[in-house]
């Protein structure tokens, strides 16, 4: 008896992001957002939330494993996958006909998913869902149908220039932040920023699947989360520092995957991501216990920032999951959670600017009860006075127009553009120089200066994130370590 493995991967389906000439209110469109989401279930192991009906994983592959290296229990199977043509190795022992459909590929990096173009990247991966449907990992496989490409070509560089200016653009946050923050108070520069890009990207709310709504919401509370925290952070700690230990991501993101959907990460399975949670660690240590007073040098600031990179964590297994699934949703879902920032950003704004939270977040409490600075800080009044002969305001509506318009709205389109052109290990190298770029902008602009803890610390962080780029296989050849793949493949004989 003869045992055929077939995989069939359909032709890649691009769709164009419909626009609009409208801007609806960003606040109101997420209240909407969240009314319908109280009809959805809370649940995350229903799989057919995240189900796409082209998608027939029957006996899902391991967390690390590549279909061109897959084990099956009595004999390894080579498959070669393209659209036009299966390739399938038999093994007499077996007697099963077993059959994958595979849906559209997808470049993912840092909590973001984007379509592959089969034509240039080299690698299309997939999701799996073990049993139970909890998503378990990614399946990458090599692509055979991807063109010959020459390294300086306008083709194969703009993408990959597109994606640094991103990481860049990415950077200029953190000493922009602390700029802001030196001058107007926490909540004003963190509310007026998310108001402009919540604006800028509500009409892509109109193109959020109903399915998704639920979980972009708990997930938009995540980020929320994060950049609130950034904020706070940035009162008086230096930019560089919160951008590193933003970076504890590596660390939380592979975590709630385990916790979430019970993702096998165990060291055989996933040795990069326990090398690279043990170099994030050591370098959030050097960095915040390499000063001459040990724990006594960690300050609030601190923990906001450690916070900001458990909130982005939490928020990136969110968005990849769903993304990964519905990678033409990329817009839609980043306009949920900017909206969602905004939200929580004005509330903290409104309780902040009528003193109810006293000095907490900076020492201009209840700045909304003073006219004068009631019109200064807030929108419209921050830019109608930064434009009209201000010159210290100008620089500060021109920083809150940057971060808003640019670098948290903007900078996602680009991203996803040219996500979809690399490979995701290429991708994750490319926006793991994001705290590099942070450190060196907070030193032009605002002056501040790297101490060698401060080095050795963003060094060792800088390193654990592109240690996440790293394919477990190589590892795991490196270190002599034998995937338990066998005993996750259970097909029926």
């Amino acid at each position: 008896m003869v045992t055929s493995v077939k995989y069939q991967s359909p032709s890649t389906k691009r769709s164009n992001v419909q626009k609009y000439m409208s801007l609806p209110i960003p606040l109101l469109t997420i209240i909407i957002v969240i009314g319908s989401s109280i009809k959805q279930s809370l649940g995350f192991n229903n799989a057919r939330n995240f189900q796409r009906p082209s998608q027939k994983f029957l006996h899902p592959l391991s967390t690390t494993s590549r279909i061109e290296k897959s084990f099956f229990p009595r004999g390894p199977l080579k498959v070669s996958v393209s659209d036009s043509e299966t390739t399938t190795t038999s093994d007499p022992n077996l007697s099963t006909e077993v059959e994958y459909s595979l849906p559209d590929g997808v470049v993912c990096a840092r909590g973001v998913c984007s379509l592959a173009d089969e034509e240039v990247s080299e690698e299309l991966c997939y999701l799996d869902e073990d049993d139970d449907g909890n998503l378990v990992g990614m399946t990458c496989v090599t692509n055979t149908e991807v063109k010959e490409q020459n390294i300086f070509s306008f083709e194969f560089l703009w993408p990959r220039a597109l994606l640094l200016g991103c990481s860049m653009l990415y950077g200029t946050n953190f000493p922009l932040g602390r700029l802001m923050n030196e001058s107007l108070p926490a909540s004003a520069a963190t509310s007026g920023r998310m108001l402009l890009a919540s604006a800028v990207l509500a009409p892509f709310l109109l193109k959020l699947k109903p399915e998704l709504r639920t979980t972009s919401v708990i997930g938009g509370c995540f980020v929320a989360a994060a950049y609130l925290s950034q904020s706070l952070a940035l009162v008086d700690t230096p930019a560089a520092t919160v951008a590193f230990l933003g970076a504890l991501t590596v660390v939380v993101t592979p975590t709630t995957s385990v916790l979430i959907d019970k993702a096998k990460l165990g060291f055989k399975d996933a040795p990069q991501t326990w090398l690279a949670a043990t170099l994030c660690l050591a370098g959030v240590g050097a960095l915040e216990l390499g000063g001459g007073e040990g724990l006594g040098d960690i300050g609030w600031g601190d923990f906001w920032a450690a916070v900001q990179g458990v909130g982005f964590g939490i928020a990136f297994f969110f968005t990849e999951r769903m993304m990964a699934k519905n990678p033409d949703q990329a817009l839609p879902i980043t306009a949920v959670q900017v909206g969602m920032t905004a939200f929580f950003a004005s509330v903290w704004a409104i309780f902040d600017g009528t003193g109810v939270l006293g000095s907490f977040g900076g020492d201009n409490g209840a700045w909304l009860l003073d006219e004068s600075t009631r019109v200064q800080y807030a929108l419209p009044g921050l830019f109608l006075s930064g434009f009209t002969g201000d010159e210290a305001l100008r620089n500060l509506a021109i920083a809150a127009a940057w971060t808003g318009l640019i670098t948290t709205s903007a900078n996602r389109v680009g991203e996803t553009t040219a996500l979809g052109k690399m490979s995701s290990s290429e991708a994750a190298v490319i926006l793991a120089t994001e705290p590099l770029w942070a450190a060196l902008f907070a030193s032009i602009y605002i002056g501040e200066t790297l101490g060698p803890q401060d080095i050795v610390g963003g060094a060792l962080i800088v390193v654990a994130c592109l240690t996440t780029a790293v394919k477990p296989e190589t590892l795991q050849k490196l270190l002599g370590i034998e995937p338990e793949n066998d005993a996750n493949l259970n097909i029926p004989l």
